[in-house]
């Protein structure tokens, strides 16, 4: 069978000007990642990942550590399909239907950006909505139409690499939870859930072959755990 290693990126800049940036933290994450996975004899056949600096950069540092150690480097691909759906543009474009709806939510933004508690709950509402489509058309992607770019990604890739392959792809959690779900035939709110279940420089892995895809490992982060420093358990 072959196998794809999932990796999310590292802690981006939430809250800065541009998030899209690896924080400090976030540049530590995809070292260790790096690290773990040369001294554990990992050799891959392909390398892809997100147009999106926090995917490229995770991956860059991935790259870098296999080429500092005279480490076979495999071939690299930016693909499109692994970009993270834009979580501003929903936010910007369904928060001023949902306070005309429900004025109470106001009360909510008010504690924003300091209290992450309530950024969730928020957050939570608005992805909920964004997934059913119970929006006015505002120009936005649909959920649907995110999710058919990341399968269809992820079927060119295997059609592309074939048998006996370990493929790796940097990515975010949106695309990650949207392959388990193809995977496993989740719905569409499990799919949300667990996308927020998945911390910076996780590793999810897939099996797949003729028959089909089958998840082989989870929000993997004993690379970041074995460093017995908890600040490096992050999920934003």
């Amino acid at each position: 069978m072959s196998e794809i290693y999932f990796v999310r990126h590292g802690q981006a800049s939430f809250g800065a000007d541009d998030y899209d940036r690896l924080s400090s933290l976030g540049e530590k994450q995809a070292r260790i990642l790096a690290r773990y996975l040369a001294k554990t004899g990992k050799v891959f056949d392909a390398v892809y990942y997100g147009e999106m600096e926090r995917q490229q950069k995770t991956a860059q540092a991935f790259l870098n550590y296999y080429r500092e150690h005279q480490l076979a480097v495999p071939r690299t691909q930016s693909v499109d399909a692994f970009n993270e759906y834009d979580s501003f543009a929903v936010w910007e474009a369904l928060i001023p239907q949902m306070t005309a709806e429900q004025p109470s939510l106001a009360e909510e933004l008010k504690k924003l950006p300091g209290d992450q508690k309530a950024f969730q709950r928020v957050f939570s509402r608005v992805m909920d909505r964004w997934t059913k489509g119970e929006y006015e058309d505002s120009g936005i992607p649909r959920w649907d139409d995110f999710t058919r770019r990341v399968v269809l990604g992820l079927e060119k890739i295997t059609a592309r690499q074939g048998a006996k392959k370990r493929l790796a792809v940097f990515t975010s959690g949106g695309p990650i939870s949207v392959a388990v779900k193809s995977a496993l035939g989740l719905s569409d709110r499990i799919t949300l859930e667990i996308s927020w279940q998945l911390m910076n420089a996780s590793i999810t892995r897939l099996k797949y072959n003729s028959r089909g895809m089958m998840l082989a490992g989870f929000n993997e982060v004993m690379h970041l755990e074995l460093e017995r420093d908890a600040r490096l358990l992050t999920y934003r």
